[in-house]
């Protein structure tokens, strides 16, 4: 039987440093699920060599994995479009008067 979960943790709450754990939490899946994305040859992890036996990754590269974003196997062209992507998109939240105030 599927058990449905839910985020419990935003993005922005998350330590800089995640482990499956917290993956799970912010997606809202079950902690096996985080696990198994941990272990995918191409998740950007810290290695475990330089850090012990436990699964730790840096919070945005992990995010942008989620995203689709393949870290370790796109070019610098694909990186620099993501790049200018979340720049646009942050952009686009600001408001004017924000906008105003950067002149």
């Amino acid at each position: 039987m599927r058990v449905e979960t839910t985020p419990t943790m935003k993005w922005e709450d998350a330590p800089d440093t995640i482990m499956p754990e917290d993956l799970s939490k912010i997606l809202g899946i079950g902690l096996q699920s985080a696990r198994n994305i941990f272990d995918k040859p191409d998740f950007p992890k810290i290695a475990k060599n330089d850090i012990g036996n436990q699964g730790k990754a840096d919070k945005e590269a992990a995010r942008l994995y989620i995203q689709g974003f393949r870290i370790k196997s796109n070019s610098k062209d694909a990186l620099l479009s993501m790049i200018y992507f979340e720049l646009k998109r942050l952009n686009s939240k600001m408001g004017d008067e924000e906008i105003e105030n950067c002149k």
